[in-house]
């Protein structure tokens, strides 16, 4: 359990919703005690002083209070203006959000997912190609929660991944040769996992494979939930919804 009193930590606000006539139960990540859920008392009121604080994308400082699983927030500050992500960003933004949201536990610190989130946000902000600051973070929160994948060798044999060789990939095992008994898994070149292994040459193909890949993945890992983003961009952006929008949910339904 975290200690009843916390001061001084560096968080971002992950999603809030009305808590009584005049508070909110904010979930929020923070870099040294991970992902928990505060109630900030009277900040929905008109002069709350931390009304326009808790909001998504911004880095402030924050303290907490305690004993049970939902702790009161007692700090909360801001520490510059928050990052300007718009349109596609935005989704993206909030797909990370959801991502933290379903896969992290409670309580388990990640200090360095803590920074590979904030160096994302900075790349959504800077337009940063979206699509490969979603891959990359995706493979180090997998990484960061012990289910990383397995990007250098065939699963099957030891040997090294082959750029133009095609595999299957198994979730929870790794890449085996698309020739081997059965037909499993997601169906990759090696020039894709290789690609991710060392984050550069995101090609056409690249991209449509590891957007496969990734689906796959964590369809298994999250059981199937969906994602809030994803169909809200659907709704929005229909013609790019398929192409473009953040992976790991399945578009079956949308717009």
């Amino acid at each position: 359990m975290s200690n009843p009193r916390v001061k001084g930590q560096a968080g971002f606000v992950l999603h809030h919703r009305p808590y009584s006539e005049s508070s909110l139960l904010v979930d929020i990540f923070s870099r040294g005690h991970g992902r928990l859920a505060v109630i900030a008392k009277g900040a929905r009121a008109r002069k709350s002083r931390v009304r326009g604080t808790l909001r998504p994308f911004a880095l402030i400082t924050l303290g907490w209070s305690g004993k049970g699983e939902v702790k009161t927030l007692t700090q909360c500050e801001s520490t510059g203006p928050g990052l300007n992500l718009s349109r596609r960003g935005l989704f993206c933004g909030y797909y990370l959000n959801e991502l933290l949201l379903k896969f992290l536990h409670r309580f388990d610190a990640h200090e360095t997912l803590f920074d590979h989130y904030y160096d994302c946000l900075l790349q959504l902000a800077d337009g940063v190609d979206h699509e490969i600051a979603l891959r990359v973070f995706e493979k180090k929160l997998l990484d960061e929660t012990g289910y990383g994948l397995q990007l250098e060798r065939d699963q099957k044999n030891g040997a090294a991944i082959q750029s133009e060789r095609l595999y299957r990939y198994l979730s929870g095992v790794g890449a085996v040769p698309s020739d081997a008994d059965g037909n499993e898994g997601v169906s990759i070149h090696g020039a894709s996992l290789i690609a991710l292994r060392t984050e550069m040459g995101f090609d056409g193909r690249v991209r449509r494979e590891l957007k496969s890949l990734n689906r796959a993945i964590f369809r298994v890992l999250l059981e199937g939930r969906a994602f809030t983003s994803r169909a809200v961009y659907s709704r929005l952006y229909p013609a790019q919804s398929e192409s473009n929008a953040p992976v790991g949910h399945s578009t079956e339904g949308a717009a």
